[in-house]
């Protein structure tokens, strides 16, 4: 079971609400829904697509003034998603991936401006 953040986390660190896949069910848990979140830092846009219960998360970024694609990452089996600063002028996250003989970490920065750290460590 991939561990994530509860939705007000999200709304915190996004500064924005999702469009989410299934609106129509209130029932629906968020962990089980697919929710799409679009904000800036300014900079950068991003577009950030997640569904909890299957691990999965997209980020896509692009430079604001000329629409230039700078990021693609879309991941199939998070293990954990960790919010590491949720302040005004400092958000970033750590992604971990788990595979049979590794452990992948990507460390994102949004704000004050994108940054991507992607690390390998070998588990066997």
């Amino acid at each position: 079971m991939a561990i994530f953040p509860e939705e007000n986390d999200f709304l915190s660190l996004f500064e924005c609400e999702p469009t989410l896949l299934d609106s129509t069910s209130k029932d629906l848990p968020f962990y089980y829904n697919k929710a799409t979140y679009r904000f800036s830092n300014g900079e950068e846009d991003f577009i950030v697509t997640l569904s909890p219960s299957y691990g999965e998360l997209k980020i896509q970024v692009t430079q604001r003034a000329s629409n230039r694609l700078l990021s693609l990452l879309e991941l199939k089996r998070i293990h954990k998603f960790e919010i590491t600063s949720d302040k005004k002028d400092h958000s970033s996250v750590l992604l971990t991936v788990v595979n049979e003989d590794s452990q992948q970490m990507i460390e994102i920065e949004f704000k004050p401006y994108f940054k991507q750290i992607f690390k390998e460590h070998f588990t066997r």
